[in-house]
């Protein structure tokens, strides 16, 4: 097979001063009964993190959300390059490490380069409710701040490691409840005006990176696709006539320009909003009007739709996979990946056996649209390292073809549309 690109289609570039901890603290201090039903509901999301072996997976999360973006780079590609070793009395790693000799090996494959498109975030809605504080502003956490933050982070790895494995291509948060129609619009074309599709352009921007342009950066077109992220209020089709122009303004200019969204789709997270709310705005059907209306839209539903959170009767939810998987087979530019839920290696028995399962053609459009994503490095909640996320999928039960396709011909198709292997 000839090389390709390894593409991480669901990752992040945080460091501990762009989430906005006093909204989400807020938010929890006022809705404790939803804190402790999700919780406790979904154990083995978050809770069993916090108290297993001292919080030694938050703490490990930390250790690396307390870097700069730039060091977050240098840590996760020494990572794939055997740097770290596993602590004492942890299992040791099955394979050697998957970057050696310039190359990528994962699944029996190997790949050239590893393309990652970390999903800037828009924490600016603050909590509904205001802190009983003396400094009791809700923090202001500009979108702008984070993208220097990034550019900066990639004008470092490209000066540090001109010769480096990794290519950087992110997504921009957008929340249009923070914008009036006009706002939005200039805000667009400001961050994704000069977006091309071409794979090459956004190679060569991402190499043409310097120091020397980040005082003029809002001229570059730094940017591959759009994340939204309901839990903080973003409504996919609300029912006010103001809101939804300026969604549909959004849906219309990535239509048009086809660039590529990330929504994220599972329901836990982040959340300033009521889980009521939460799980309304998040849920796949939520989108249906919109790709009725854009039926064109490249739209990847992320975490493959995983219900963690379990009924008061201990019984698992059904997962949104099932509405998912309808409108993959009825939209042609719907994926989904399956960033953090792939955290254990019975994710992809399962997902093996679910795609067993379907019929003709059912089955193929699905495959075609499944994407490799790992959520890091929020995947440290439920994982010890990208490495070991990496080997999960690796040494999955998926054969070598769907593996070549989830992380490397779909996701090269969801970012760059039709082209050749």
């Amino acid at each position: 097979m000839q090389d390709a690109a390894f593409y991480d289609i669901h990752c992040h570039l945080l460091n501990l001063s762009h989430p906005a901890f006093v909204s989400i603290i807020e938010s929890m201090r006022h809705r404790p009964r939803e804190v402790i039903y999700s919780q406790i509901a979904s154990f083995d999301y978050l809770a069993s993190s916090l108290l297993k072996r001292g919080g030694e997976n938050l703490r490990n999360l930390l250790a690396v959300m307390d870097n700069d973006c730039a060091d977050i780079l240098f840590l996760l590609e020494d990572d794939l390059s055997g740097q770290f070793k596993e602590p004492k009395k942890t299992p040791g790693f099955r394979q050697a490490p998957p970057l050696r000799n310039g190359k990528l090996y994962i699944a029996d494959q190997q790949f050239s380069s590893f393309v990652l498109t970390p999903l800037i975030m828009d924490f600016l809605a603050p909590s509904s409710f205001s802190p009983e504080t003396y400094y009791n502003r809700p923090p202001q956490k500009w979108i702008e701040a984070q993208i220097i933050d990034v550019l900066f982070a990639i004008c470092t790895y490209r000066e540090k490691r001109p010769s480096g494995f990794l290519k950087i291509y992110p997504f921009l948060g957008i929340n249009t409840g923070h914008y009036t129609a006009e706002e939005l619009s200039a805000f667009l074309e400001q961050w994704l005006g000069n977006y091309t599709k071409s794979e090459n352009d956004i190679e060569r921007r991402f190499l043409s990176y310097s120091f020397d342009a980040i005082a003029d950066f809002q001229s570059y077109s730094i940017f591959s696709g759009i994340k939204l992220y309901p839990p903080m209020g973003f409504d996919p089709w609300p029912e006010d006539p103001a809101e939804r122009e300026k969604v549909e303004l959004l849906y219309s200019f990535a239509e048009t320009k086809g660039v590529p969204i990330t929504t994220h789709c599972d329901d836990q997270g982040y959340r300033i909003i009521s889980l009521e709310e939460s799980l309304k705005f998040t849920a796949p059907s939520r989108y249906r009007p919109v790709l009725q209306k854009y039926p064109r839209l490249i739209l990847n539903f992320a975490h493959m739709g995983k219900r963690h959170i379990r009924t008061i009767r201990g019984n698992e939810q059904a997962d949104w996979r099932k509405d998912i998987f309808d409108l993959i087979i009825e939209y042609p530019n719907v994926y989904s990946d399956f960033s953090f839920t792939a955290g254990e290696p019975s994710f992809y028995e399962e997902l093996a056996s679910t795609l067993n399962h379907l019929k003709e053609p059912e089955q193929e459009k699905i495959i075609q649209r499944i994407l490799f994503g790992s959520d890091f490095m929020v995947n440290l909640f439920k994982v010890r390292s990208y490495r070991d996320y990496l080997e999960y999928f690796s040494e999955s039960v998926l054969s070598v073809e769907k593996k070549r396709l989830f992380c490397s011909v779909n996701p090269r198709r969801f970012l760059f549309g039709d082209q050749k292997a």
